[in-house]
């Protein structure tokens, strides 16, 4: 699947003249594709969720919200591994994208989703 240009890059603070840089709150320039092995799993376990016929149809939503600039709905924190969680809280829609670009989960996440912070502190994603 093709990247994004550097129009859907996510990653930069109100006001940031830098397209396409990690920041403090991104910790990825922009989401490439999903990370090896990992689509068809989580597409079986998530696609019916996003109403998605298909595996690219998937990857595809996954990619729009990971690189789409949305920061009235969405929120971001980066975990103690460089993974970037990017969620928003009225649609419940969570994407993990690794320090490298790679997306490891795309999915609602309810109530229950958590993170080990930079500081080693568990952090509930709400």
């Amino acid at each position: 699947m093709a990247t994004k240009g550097a129009s859907y890059r996510y990653g930069n603070t109100k006001g940031s003249n830098h397209q396409g840089k990690a920041t403090e709150h991104i910790n990825y320039a922009w989401a490439k594709a999903f990370n090896r092995g990992g689509l068809d799993r989580h597409f079986r376990d998530h696609g019916k969720e996003f109403d998605c016929k298909t595996k690219e149809e998937y990857e595809a939503k996954a990619l729009k919200f990971a690189n789409t600039v949305d920061r009235e709905n969405c929120k971001s924190v980066i975990d103690k591994n460089g993974t970037t969680y990017k969620y928003n809280p009225k649609t419940n829609v969570l994407v993990e994208v690794t320090k490298d670009g790679y997306i490891v989960s795309y999915r609602h996440y309810g109530k229950s989703t958590w993170y080990i912070s930079k500081k080693g502190e568990k952090k509930w994603i709400k």
